[in-house]
């Protein structure tokens, strides 16, 4: 029996990093990658570095947070596709206002 080495998959990511200040000036990926990324600030943790003042120490969300806040609306379908990724809205929160 012959053993194929299958591939494991791999995300092509371009970076320009300016490596004095240790800062990314420029990344580029494709749109998968990117909606994964923002996909992240729609779970509670983006909520949490919001709520915490960006300096919520969860890894490297606090960069995110900051970098789509930063970002112009003009790469955004509508201001309200980057308000939904800032400030996600749980599905259960009416249950839960009910409950009070």
């Amino acid at each position: 029996m012959s053993e194929t080495k299958s591939e494991e998959p791999t995300v092509a990511v371009k970076l320009f990093v300016d490596k004095e200040r240790c800062k990314v000036l420029f990344a580029e990926s494709g749109y998968e990658f990117v909606d994964v990324l923002f996909s992240f600030l729609t779970l509670p943790l983006g909520t949490v570095v919001r709520l915490l003042g960006k300096h919520s120490q969860v890894g490297c969300l606090d960069e995110v947070y900051k970098s789509v806040e930063d970002l112009s609306a003009d790469y955004f379908q509508t201001i309200t596709c980057k308000t939904m990724l800032l400030e996600p809205l749980n599905a259960a929160e009416d249950l839960c206002s009910d409950q009070l």
